[in-house]
């Protein structure tokens, strides 16, 4: 190997060699290290960041569909154990639709129903307990001249209404009817009534319905399931034992918080005012004298909402959006908006999500426009909105992906 060397010079190929291989190990070692280093440095970051929660979307992707299309004014609807669909026409029709088709039958056999003005076939509820009774509710403006808004039940038998009863009367001149029919969970029964002819709020107001104890109407009343009171009625020390709580305008919602077990509603205010309340024994919610809104003719009901014994809304809608029913999310479908409020507007024409914390709404968004005149909402067992909106009559609905 002795040949490779040159003595004069001291140079010494083979040591060359050798030493640029040792260069190139150390480089090429290097170089293939640098990716370990990099996986190394990364699964180090990723540790150090998994001591926090996963960020994921708890906002639900919505889906729309028309299930129900072509109607009059759909004011109530409710769904039966075994899926179907039961819905009304304010005009005075009554309907199931088929969970599994396109099927819809109309019910015959309803009582006669005055449908003019605000009046015609309101509420339809069915009973929690429909599986042993059987029994249907509704509640309606009646063409009988000696009456006017009634809550009945009857059952269905053969698409034909069968052991048609009358549980209450209203009497007296109508206009703002309300109405809405809620159970709670101890299955009392919750009606709503508007408080009749409306004359504007404050020292100028002529009808004093909403404040007069011996008046069913601007009350929400509270019934046993068969019409029956209460022992556990408030009294007011006044001829109507079913009032529960007084000083209501035109209540047309009404629901049950069913993780608190409330009963909440919506009530239209005059030019601005619309109410969300919750439903305590005995409350005066004070229309006529007080009301956040102001009259039609501009002049103002109140200032503020704020007197001895007067029960202030938790929300109020300035302006108004023309509050009807309104319904909360419950499950897990819906992700992150369970527990909210949703409040059809008829005068937005908006569904509105409203986010309640301790049972006070901070914040509302809008989940569906443009579409006509919101009348009603409900959950359904599939956890889906069903929403009536108006322009034609139809049934929309929204489910949770």
């Amino acid at each position: 190997m002795n040949e490779f060397k040159n003595n004069k010079t001291g140079f010494d190929p083979l040591k060359m060699i050798k030493n640029l291989f040792k260069k190139m190990k150390v480089t090429f070692t290097f170089i293939c290290l640098i990716p370990v280093f990099l996986i190394l440095f990364a699964c180090k970051k990723e540790n150090t960041n998994s001591i926090n929660p996963i960020s994921v979307n708890t906002e639900p992707t919505l889906e729309f569909e028309t299930i129900v299309n072509n109607y009059e004014i759909i004011w109530g609807m409710d769904f039966l154990p075994n899926g179907d669909l039961i819905f009304g026409e304010k005009k005075g029709k009554l309907y199931i639709k088929k969970s599994n088709s396109n099927e819809i039958t109309e019910i015959t056999g309803l009582p006669s129903i005055k449908a003019s003005g605000q009046g015609g076939l309101l509420d339809v509820k069915v009973d929690p307990s429909y599986k042993d009774n059987g029994w249907i509710y509704i509640s309606f403006t009646s063409s009988d001249p000696s009456s006017n808004l009634k809550l009945n039940r009857f059952k269905i038998l053969n698409s034909k209404i069968v052991e048609l009863q009358n549980l209450f009367t209203a009497t007296g001149p109508s206009g703002h009817n309300g109405s809405r029919i809620v159970f709670d969970k101890k299955g009392y029964l919750f009606l709503s009534i508007g408080e009749g002819p409306s004359t504007g709020g404050g020292s100028a107001n002529t009808n004093k319905n909403a404040s007069d104890l011996n008046s069913p109407w601007g009350k929400i009343h509270r019934f046993n399931s068969d019409g029956s009171i209460p022992s556990s009625n408030p009294s007011f020390n006044g001829k109507i034992s079913s009032i529960f709580t007084i000083g209501h305008r035109n209540p047309q919602g009404l629901t049950l918080n069913p993780k608190t077990g409330d009963v909440w509603e919506s009530e239209h205010g005059p030019m601005g005012g619309d109410e969300i309340n919750i439903i305590a024994s005995k409350a005066n919610y004070g229309w006529p004298a007080l009301s956040l809104g102001k009259n039609y003719d501009g002049s103002t009901i109140s200032k503020n909402h704020d007197a001895e014994g007067i029960q202030k809304p938790i929300y109020a809608f300035i302006p108004s959006i023309g509050t009807c029913g309104i319904t909360f999310i419950n499950g897990t479908k819906f992700k992150s908006w369970s527990g909210d409020l949703i409040v059809s507007g008829l005068a937005s024409q908006k569904l509105h999500r409203c986010i309640v914390k301790d049972n006070q709404i901070i914040k509302e968004e809008i989940i569906l426009k443009d579409s006509g005149r919101i009348r009603n909402v409900i959950q359904g067992p599939d956890e889906s909105l069903y929403v009536s909106v108006e322009g034609p009559g139809r049934i929309i609905k929204i489910t949770a992906r």
